[in-house]
């Protein structure tokens, strides 16, 4: 689970299941040490409102879709 960091950049953009015309983007990481990595995501082009979600959320299929 945890390897999937890698997998996941900023600029990423990721829609939400049931919520497809609602597009994320993934504007900074979060890697602190010994936590679970992370992503800062906001749902607007500009980086308004930010979203922390688990990388391991964004990467599993049946929550997020990549575009």
């Amino acid at each position: 689970m945890f390897g999937r960091s890698a997998s996941v950049s900023v600029g990423d953009r990721f829609t939400k299941a049931g919520q497809p015309s609602r597009v994320f983007i993934v504007i900074a990481l979060d890697g602190r040490p010994g936590r679970p990595p992370h992503a800062f995501v906001s749902a607007a082009s500009n980086g308004g409102d930010r979203l922390l979600i688990a990388v391991s959320a964004l990467t599993d299929s049946t929550l997020f879709s990549r575009l």
